[in-house]
């Protein structure tokens, strides 16, 4: 089984989003923290997105031939509130990439 963990660090100006898959880890630092991330499996394609679902910016994508059953799992490190959407529209940037 493989895992994809992400870590988000606040910063006085910016915000840092810390990937680690496979022993690899991606840093992503942005100015602005979207209020939602979304998170886009395209399974026959092989690729695995993190988007600011706000501005369709993506914060990262992984190329993985996936063979096995995809599980997602959500976790909060600390108490708070994680809500998830499923079944939306993807989002333009993704129907033309």
């Amino acid at each position: 089984m493989r895992r994809l963990t992400v870590f988000w660090f606040p910063f006085s100006h910016s915000f840092l989003y810390r990937f680690l898959h496979t022993g690899v880890m991606s840093d992503v630092h942005v100015t602005e923290h979207p209020a939602r991330i979304g998170v886009l499996l395209d399974y026959s394609g092989g690729r695995l997105l993190f988007f600011n679902a706000e501005r369709g910016l993506v914060l990262l994508a992984i190329r993985h031939k996936f063979t096995d059953a995809a599980h997602p799992a959500f976790a909060l490190e600390k108490a708070g509130v994680l809500t998830l959407h499923t079944g939306m529209e993807l989002p333009e940037f993704v129907k033309h990439s």
